[in-house]
């Protein structure tokens, strides 16, 4: 299922909203999406560093998995 272009903004704004420190993408050639951590400064570098999934919301799944990972949840 492919997605439209507009429908596909929308859902990456938001996943930037609801997960700051990432950066969302998403290939318009392979509809894949992909998280890349966003490093900052004076921090150390987190275990999961790239993300990639078939959809908006899988890639959501493993961001929250991700963070809670790294809380310790």
């Amino acid at each position: 299922m492919t997605q439209t272009t507009e429908a596909a903004v929308d859902l990456r704004v938001a996943l930037r909203k609801e997960f700051p420190g990432w950066s969302i993408i998403r290939t318009s050639d392979t509809g894949r999406w992909w998280a890349i951590r966003v490093p900052k400064a004076g921090r150390r570098v987190s275990a999961v560093t790239e993300l990639a999934a078939d959809s908006a919301d899988e890639l959501a799944g493993l961001l929250r998995e991700a963070d809670a990972v790294e809380v310790g949840r």
